[in-house]
């Protein structure tokens, strides 16, 4: 058995897939300030510029929170496999020195009304409905389960924001499963909270909003993906089982593998070490036909060459992958 695992380990070196990278460059759909207040009277919808961290003087310390979002499905086809994301944003007026600016996945729908700050817009501007606010998700409408946004608890990505330029949020493995789970699941894109240094007044910084006069200063959002050239041209349900070669390939430490099925039938979907020896099952239940994808995380496993094995339908489909660490 372990000669014949190498065997096929070999062969698959040698059998990879036509894949298309290609890579968008998006703009916001949506962005948006909440505000820190009691009643959710402040917004500022459509305004230039968004906020984060504790402003001072007349704003009382209070906390501003960005919130940006980016239509992924138009633009990005269905099933391509998301390999890179970052975010880009011009931070235009400051007067604090460098704070840690985070990124948080929404868990929640919210809105952009008509609100328009005037001045520097730190202040915000009356609410009007359909406006997220400190408390509203869209105000006269629905309320945030949380002040202040609904949440995912970890964070996507982070960054040292300092003087007055551009950032980039480089590309991390929560970055990218935000997108690429925004693309399968549409409906779930809230986009991201952008939320700054809130320790202490001072700590506030501006950022150019989608409305903004300078175009070239809006929220962009550059994704990179691939397709496979022989998965396209395969219908939605096969004639018999497929396994498509994972993304990432090199990977560290968690890849992405698909597979379709022609029938609802059992599926065991394994992986080996070059030894022939099982070190993850990844699947092994009834699935419904069409396609899958799961995610192994090979965190600490050490580098080499393994083998992903799908059984269905009395079929076997087998690929290589490659950890490098």
């Amino acid at each position: 058995m372990r000669l014949i695992t190498l065997a096929l380990f070999i062969t698959a070196v040698f059998c990879l897939p036509a894949i298309a990278q290609q890579q968008v460059v998006l703009t916001a759909s949506r962005d948006n300030t909440l505000l820190e207040t009691a009643d959710g009277s402040t917004s500022n919808g459509i305004g230039a510029n968004f906020f984060v961290g504790r402003v001072a003087g007349t704003g009382g310390g209070k906390i501003r929170r960005g919130l940006v979002k980016f239509d992924i499905s138009p633009t990005v086809p269905s099933g391509a496999i998301i390999t890179s994301v970052a975010l880009t944003l011009n931070m235009s007026k400051t007067t604090s020195g460098t704070q840690t600016v985070v990124l948080r996945k929404v868990t929640a729908d919210w809105g952009e009304g008509s609100s328009d700050a005037a001045g520097n817009e730190g202040g915000g501007a009356a609410s009007v409905a359909g406006d997220a606010t400190w408390i509203h998700r869209f105000k006269g409408t629905s309320n945030w389960t949380t002040a202040g946004g609904d949440l995912a608890a970890g964070v996507s990505a982070s960054l040292a924001v300092g003087g007055v330029q551009s950032y980039t949020w480089s590309s991390t493995p929560e970055l990218v499963a935000d997108v690429q789970g925004w693309l399968a699941n549409p409906s779930t894109n809230f986009g991201w909270i952008v939320i700054g240094g809130e320790a202490g007044p001072g700590t506030a910084k501006r950022f150019d909003s989608r409305e903004n006069a300078i175009v070239a200063n809006r929220p962009k959002l550059t994704i990179s993906y691939t397709t496979s050239t022989s998965v396209a041209d395969q219908p939605s349900v096969p004639e018999h089982i497929v396994l498509e070669f994972n993304y990432p390939n090199p990977f560290n430490p968690s890849t992405q593998i698909a597979y379709s099925l022609p029938a609802d039938q059992t599926a065991r979907l394994s992986v080996y070490n070059l030894l022939g020896v099982k070190v993850a099952t990844l699947v092994d239940r009834p699935m419904t036909a069409g396609r899958h994808t799961v995610t192994w995380d090979a965190t600490g496993m050490p580098s080499g060459l393994y083998l992903a094995r799908l059984e269905a339908g009395g079929a076997i489909d087998m690929k290589r992958m490659v950890l490098a660490k």
